[in-house]
Protein backbone atom coordinates (compact mmCIF):
# COMPACT_ATOMS: atom_id res chain seq x y z
CA UNK A 1 0.00 0.00 0.00
CA UNK A 2 1.36 3.33 -0.99
CA UNK A 3 1.37 5.74 1.79
CA UNK A 4 -1.01 8.55 1.41
CA UNK A 5 1.65 11.49 2.14
CA UNK A 6 3.20 10.37 -1.11
CA UNK A 7 0.23 10.94 -2.99
CA UNK A 8 0.02 14.55 -1.51
CA UNK A 9 3.89 15.59 -2.32
CA UNK A 10 3.51 14.02 -5.71
CA UNK A 11 0.04 16.51 -5.68
CA UNK A 12 2.22 19.21 -4.70
CA UNK A 13 5.48 18.91 -7.03
CA UNK A 14 2.67 18.61 -9.79
CA UNK A 15 1.89 22.03 -8.78
CA UNK A 16 5.24 23.68 -8.70
CA UNK A 17 5.84 21.59 -11.70
CA UNK A 18 3.16 23.44 -13.48
CA UNK A 19 2.04 19.78 -15.13
CA UNK A 20 -2.15 19.54 -14.81
CA UNK A 21 -1.75 15.84 -15.50
CA UNK A 22 0.34 14.93 -12.73
CA UNK A 23 -2.11 16.70 -10.22
CA UNK A 24 -5.01 15.08 -12.27
CA UNK A 25 -3.66 11.94 -11.50
CA UNK A 26 -3.93 12.52 -7.55
CA UNK A 27 -7.99 13.09 -7.77
CA UNK A 28 -10.81 10.86 -8.03
CA UNK A 29 -12.49 12.01 -11.19
CA UNK A 30 -15.75 13.70 -8.91
CA UNK A 31 -13.41 14.94 -6.32
CA UNK A 32 -14.51 18.19 -4.52
CA UNK A 33 -12.07 20.78 -3.03
CA UNK A 34 -13.10 23.51 -0.67
CA UNK A 35 -11.12 26.55 0.15
CA UNK A 36 -12.32 28.16 3.08
CA UNK A 37 -12.23 32.42 3.61
CA UNK A 38 -9.09 33.41 3.10
CA UNK A 39 -7.17 37.14 2.06
CA UNK A 40 -8.33 36.16 -1.43
CA UNK A 41 -11.86 34.76 -1.44
CA UNK A 42 -13.23 36.51 1.16
CA UNK A 43 -16.46 33.95 0.67
CA UNK A 44 -14.26 31.17 -0.07
CA UNK A 45 -14.67 28.85 -2.73
CA UNK A 46 -15.95 25.13 -3.84
CA UNK A 47 -14.35 23.24 -6.94
CA UNK A 48 -14.87 20.10 -8.92
CA UNK A 49 -11.93 18.93 -10.77
CA UNK A 50 -13.07 20.53 -13.86
CA UNK A 51 -12.93 24.21 -12.18
CA UNK A 52 -9.92 23.41 -10.76
CA UNK A 53 -8.40 22.72 -14.55
CA UNK A 54 -9.34 26.36 -15.07
CA UNK A 55 -8.24 27.83 -12.31
CA UNK A 56 -4.80 25.76 -12.42
CA UNK A 57 -4.24 27.71 -16.08
CA UNK A 58 -5.32 31.23 -14.13
CA UNK A 59 -2.91 30.48 -11.37
CA UNK A 60 -0.12 29.83 -13.91
CA UNK A 61 -1.04 33.56 -15.65
CA UNK A 62 -0.43 34.85 -11.77
CA UNK A 63 2.65 33.33 -10.59
CA UNK A 64 5.86 32.27 -11.83
CA UNK A 65 6.59 29.74 -9.51
CA UNK A 66 5.41 28.53 -6.46
CA UNK A 67 6.44 25.97 -3.87
CA UNK A 68 5.26 23.57 -0.92
CA UNK A 69 7.00 22.93 1.81
CA UNK A 70 5.56 20.13 4.27
CA UNK A 71 5.96 21.40 7.65
CA UNK A 72 4.61 18.41 9.04
CA UNK A 73 1.50 15.94 8.40
CA UNK A 74 -1.01 13.02 10.18
CA UNK A 75 -1.91 10.21 7.98
CA UNK A 76 -4.52 7.47 8.65
CA UNK A 77 -5.88 4.83 6.61
CA UNK A 78 -7.60 7.60 4.25
CA UNK A 79 -7.13 10.97 5.43
CA UNK A 80 -3.91 13.20 5.63
CA UNK A 81 -3.31 16.83 7.30
CA UNK A 82 -0.43 18.64 6.11
CA UNK A 83 0.84 21.93 7.55
CA UNK A 84 2.28 23.37 4.71
CA UNK A 85 4.80 26.67 4.22
CA UNK A 86 3.42 28.20 0.26
CA UNK A 87 5.39 30.23 -1.60
CA UNK A 88 4.58 32.26 -4.82
CA UNK A 89 6.58 34.08 -6.91
CA UNK A 90 4.08 36.68 -8.56
CA UNK A 91 4.03 37.51 -12.08
CA UNK A 92 1.71 40.32 -11.79
CA UNK A 93 0.70 42.99 -8.89
CA UNK A 94 -1.40 41.99 -6.13
CA UNK A 95 -2.26 43.94 -3.10
CA UNK A 96 1.27 46.00 -2.45
CA UNK A 97 3.60 43.26 -4.06
CA UNK A 98 5.15 43.84 -7.22
CA UNK A 99 5.82 41.51 -9.91
CA UNK A 100 8.65 39.04 -8.57
CA UNK A 101 7.61 39.61 -5.20
CA UNK A 102 6.77 36.51 -2.82
CA UNK A 103 3.51 35.99 -1.44
CA UNK A 104 3.42 33.61 1.00
CA UNK A 105 0.82 31.34 3.22
CA UNK A 106 0.94 29.08 5.57
CA UNK A 107 -2.04 26.25 5.14
CA UNK A 108 -3.03 23.36 6.80
CA UNK A 109 -5.18 21.11 3.95
CA UNK A 110 -7.51 18.11 4.88
CA UNK A 111 -7.05 15.39 2.29
CA UNK A 112 -9.58 12.30 2.06
CA UNK A 113 -8.94 9.32 -0.04
CA UNK A 114 -10.52 6.44 -1.89
CA UNK A 115 -8.15 3.89 -3.57
CA UNK A 116 -5.56 6.04 -3.18
CA UNK A 117 -6.17 9.01 -4.57
CA UNK A 118 -8.10 12.40 -3.38
CA UNK A 119 -12.06 12.26 -3.40
CA UNK A 120 -12.02 15.90 -0.69
CA UNK A 121 -9.56 18.71 0.24
CA UNK A 122 -10.15 21.22 2.39
CA UNK A 123 -7.72 24.40 2.34
CA UNK A 124 -7.23 26.49 5.47
CA UNK A 125 -5.14 29.56 4.18
CA UNK A 126 -3.41 32.13 6.13
CA UNK A 127 -1.40 34.75 3.71
CA UNK A 128 0.80 37.26 5.19
CA UNK A 129 0.25 40.71 4.58
CA UNK A 130 0.36 41.82 0.98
Amino acid sequence: MTQLIDVVRAYFRGIEQGDLDAVLACYWHDALQIEWPNRLKSKGDRRLVGQLVADFARGQRILSSQTYEVQRFAETSDFVMVEVLWKGELAIPVGKLAPGDQMIAHSSIAFDFKDERIVSQRNYDCFEEF
